[in-house]
């Protein structure tokens, strides 16, 4: 039972690594934590009924580990950013501002093709409209277009549409993004001074987010026992 356990941890943490090395676009929809998951259930599931010789304990045991395994790893994840960002990764921003990163395409090994496919997929002719394209953890493409784009009308009025940009997250559950503030132009005396006039700790921050018009968003935390 012991040599099953280690045997279990082991393949589950090679797994992630290796679907990491693969690249997002071999991820899917799910994260790598929940397709290996995904994956290892399927075949440790189907041992014990296609071989009667093997106990049906011998199947379940590895499933109760895989499982706990995924329930620890979200959870110490989101409190630990290097162990997040090793196993599931960050978002890469393709297209930054209405300039679009050739080195980030060839990166995440993405072709100019396939971004204007996923472009076109959100209804995006041109990508000179395009103010922000990410490809998100998941392997997923989101889209902000530019002011102009956005809303028609203004252009029509000819009232000057302002470019809100995107919102980046400065705080995660009272962690500090400093990788996202640098990104703003910002330092943490910005931050410590925002907090303050808030009149909030950043350990009581559930989420902060600024955009690069300086805007910017706080949810506190919700003390215990509060609705």
């Amino acid at each position: 039972m012991a040599v099953i356990f280690c045997r279990t941890v082991i393949i589950f943490i090679v797994m992630i690594l290796v679907l990491r090395l693969m690249g997002k676009r071999q991820i899917g929809e799910l994260q790598p934590s929940e397709l290996v998951t995904t994956l290892i259930l399927s075949q440790i599931a189907s041992q014990p009924i296609v071989s009667q010789s093997i106990p049906v304990s011998y199947g379940i045991a590895p499933v109760c580990v895989v499982v706990c395994l995924e329930v620890i790893a979200s959870f110490v994840m989101t409190r630990v950013p290097f162990l997040k960002r090793l196993f599931i990764g960050k978002p890469s921003i393709l297209i930054d501002r209405g300039k679009l990163d050739t080195k980030e395409l060839m990166r995440v090994r993405v072709t100019v093709e396939e971004l204007m496919s996923e472009l076109r997929s959100h209804g995006v002719g041109d990508i000179s409209d395009v103010y922000y394209a990410v490809m998100e953890e998941n392997g997923s493409i989101s889209v902000l277009l530019k002011a102009g784009g956005c809303a028609a009308t203004r252009d029509d009025l000819n009232v000057g549409a302002k470019e809100p940009g995107m919102a980046r997250l400065i705080i995660s559950d009272g962690v500090v993004n400093y990788e996202n503030l640098k990104k703003l132009g910002k330092n943490e005396r910005w931050l410590y001074k925002r907090l303050k006039e808030k009149n909030i700790t950043v350990r009581n921050v559930f989420m902060m987010t600024c955009n690069d018009n300086s805007d910017v968003s706080i949810v506190k935390k919700r003390k215990e026992g509060s609705k």
